[in-house]
């Protein structure tokens, strides 16, 4: 469960192994993060219509659509759920593809849980936060004569403003 927000981050993981995805299952499970397994892009493609997503974990090499074109198809969309790569492809060529068609992270089979782990967290504290709607508060205004604080604070930021606005007549700007 992730402190900061109060639930739990749910993650995809795909790929056509499934012996990885199981693994990869029980492992995140077993942090805390609710785990869904897809086989290959159109599970994936099924779980995103149903659920919302706060990370996919994907491979590059499947059978059908591969990882790249996933990841290009969901930025092309304008989906930003976070996206990390796994492959047993290594070259520096293929690290930097994936990660210019849109994904967050790469990381090269075989890899160790728990640097995945570690990517993970790194990625999620990166995304911007979904913003709930605050409870305003009502005013309390003593004096209606009295300038509420806002208003002071307000009134502060346009002077300020007005200050660095005009150049003093001796800059030469």
């Amino acid at each position: 469960m992730n402190q900061a927000t109060n639930r739990t981050d749910k993650i995809v993981v795909v790929d056509d192994d499934a012996r990885i995805r199981d693994l990869l299952r029980r492992y995140l499970a077993q942090e805390g993060f609710e785990v869904i397994v897809a086989e290959d892009a159109k599970a994936l493609s099924r779980i995103m219509l149903r659920d919302t997503i706060d990370l996919i974990v994907l491979d590059l090499m499947m059978p059908g659509e591969d990882g790249l074109s996933v990841c290009r198809r969901l930025r092309a969309a304008g989906d930003k759920t976070p996206i990390i790569m796994l492959t047993a492809k290594g070259e520096d060529v293929d690290r930097i593809v994936g990660l210019e068609v849109g994904a967050d992270d790469y990381l090269g089979k075989p890899f160790n849980p728990r640097e995945l782990l570690a990517r993970i967290h790194a990625v999620l504290r990166r995304r911007p936060r979904r913003r709930r709607r605050a409870r305003r508060r009502p005013r309390t205004n003593p004096s209606p004569s009295a300038p509420s604080p806002s208003t002071s604070a307000r009134a502060r930021c346009t002077r300020t403003a007005r200050r660095f606005r005009s150049p003093p007549a001796n800059s030469p700007c």
